[in-house]
């Protein structure tokens, strides 16, 4: 992509943004003339950059990816230890909704280069950070990076017939309780069944050409 000007990139910033929130929302098959209204540009605007839905679509998607590989890596390599790396990059996650965008959105996306490019980076980010917290003590063995990608997905979706305070201080305990349930200690067996992050992406895969 060549680099846009300051007000170009600016625009694209805020049209990502009010996808991502309203995506989160009503789904992806939101009308894109609320989103440019949300963004604050015109429709003309909007389709220049995104010409259509899909390539809006796998903009958000990649651009998530893309942060949450950052977060992870971030995380790891600033927090004290990696049980306090693991809490960081969860918060983080929840917080900014990072992987909300997973089961809304994953079976409208092309799995093509720069996605396979960008799973494999946030994949790589991930083992990183739960292999240091299982070898710290921190982390259960039998919850991988793909299972934590999930847990957090679910846990970010907004539970619409609540108020938003409410769904942070619903969502603040979960994750609390989400990371006790992380740590090794009185662990209960999970089903032998593991999940993949090639599980994952077949499974969307399947569900949008079904």
């Amino acid at each position: 992509m060549k680099e846009l000007r300051a007000d170009a990139r600016r625009n694209r910033e805020q049209i990502l943004r009010a996808a991502q929130l309203a995506f989160l929302e009503q789904g992806p098959e939101v009308p894109l003339d609320q989103i440019a209204d949300r963004a604050g540009v015109g429709n003309a605007t909007l389709y220049r950059h995104f010409p259509t839905r899909l390539a809006l679509i796998e903009c958000v998607v990649t651009d998530h990816m893309t942060r949450v590989a950052e977060a992870a890596t971030a995380a790891l390599t600033e927090a004290p230890t990696a049980r306090a790396a693991l809490t960081r990059f969860a918060e983080q996650v929840v917080e900014q909704r990072l992987v909300a965008m997973l089961p809304i959105l994953g079976g409208y996306v092309e799995t093509g280069p720069e996605f396979r490019s960008t799973r494999a980076k946030v994949v790589a980010a991930l083992d990183k950070l739960v292999t240091a917290a299982r070898e710290q003590g921190a982390l259960r063995p039998d919850v991988g990076a793909a299972d934590l990608v999930m847990f957090l997905a679910v846990l970010t979706r907004p539970l619409p017939t609540i108020s938003r305070e409410l769904n942070d201080d619903v969502r603040a305990r979960m994750l609390a309780t989400l990371l006790d349930g992380l740590s090794p200690q009185h662990a209960t067996t999970l089903p032998a069944t593991p999940i993949t992050v090639d599980r994952i992406t077949t499974n969307l895969t399947t569900a949008r050409d079904s």
